[in-house]
């Protein structure tokens, strides 16, 4: 038997043009990877907007256990990401919105737009929690959950991306004249032990569904600052974290709130001392 090398590409039924020339790829790549993060009704909605012919090509490449395995594997993976960078925050989100609520992020402009980090493991978690931050201060989900889930929220995004607001030029004071903490450094702060409540979530998700986890692990009241202080070096900007806890925190909230109104005699308390000493105050001697 003898085959016809010479076929033609397939032809489009109705116009009998080459269905290749019909296709958008740079639509048809994009598609695919939005229905990479997508639900099942998502991926519906994605394959509705195309045309016909493309529709088909998406349908016939997203479908199948292959693809379905691959689907969970990326879910997985981001998930584990953003539950070390957010494991509060993040544990609640998973908890309470499931499987469906991640794909809403992954189906995202913030995910679907992050910037590339070529040669890195996927996902890259600098960008990866950026997307996460960026994703969530976009919506209302985090005002529409209890207090103590918005201020560990506030403190996982401050504690991450505080470097971005805060002024990095040097001086010994502010205009006012009252010492400041040191230049670029930043502050996270919350009423509780935000990274603690993190690892006792973890550990009671690992054998009660994250639903009940959140309803069981209490919170105790613990007052918390993490002061993030830049330190240069040769491979680049590395940070060194102070953490101030009970009332340590409230004495030295001056430093960093400009609110707050300076002690009388700080500068001979021993708090204050101790700041000097882990070098948080601008221009102090230590």
């Amino acid at each position: 038997m003898t085959l016809d090398a010479t076929l033609g590409p397939a032809l489009d039924a109705a116009s009998g043009a080459p269905l290749d020339d019909r296709l958008d790829f740079g639509r048809v790549t994009d598609t695919t990877w939005r229905i990479l993060n997508a639900t099942p009704r998502r991926r519906a909605e994605l394959l509705a907007e195309l045309p016909a012919a493309e529709r088909a090509v998406v349908a016939e490449g997203t479908r199948g256990p292959g693809f379905d395995m691959e689907q969970a594997r990326r879910r997985k993976t981001v998930a584990n990401v953003l539950n070390v960078s957010f494991p509060v925050t993040f544990f609640a989100y998973y908890g309470r919105t499931g499987a469906e609520g991640l794909h809403t992020f992954l189906d995202s402009e913030f995910w679907q737009r992050r910037p590339a980090q070529p040669g890195s493991v996927f996902p890259p978690a600098a960008t990866a929690s950026a997307a996460f931050g960026g994703f969530l201060r976009s919506t209302d989900w985090i005002t529409r959950q209890e207090d103590w889930v918005g201020e560990a929220f506030a403190f996982e995004d401050a504690y991450l991306f505080g470097r971005a607001t805060v002024d990095t030029r040097p001086g010994r004071t502010d205009s006012s004249g009252r010492p400041r903490l040191v230049p670029g450094a930043w502050t996270a702060e919350a009423t509780f032990d935000v990274p603690a409540y993190g690892r006792l979530l973890r550990e009671r998700g690992t054998v009660d569904p994250w639903t009940e986890a959140l309803l069981l692990v209490k919170r105790r009241p613990a007052p918390l600052a993490v002061v993030s202080v830049p330190v240069s070096a040769p491979a680049g900007d590395r940070v060194r974290r102070v953490r101030l806890t009970g009332d340590t925190v409230a004495a030295l909230r001056w430093l960093w709130d400009a609110d707050v109104p300076v002690p009388e005699a700080v500068a001979d308390t021993p708090t204050y001392a101790k700041a000097v000493g882990a070098g948080l105050v601008d221009g102090a001697a230590q």
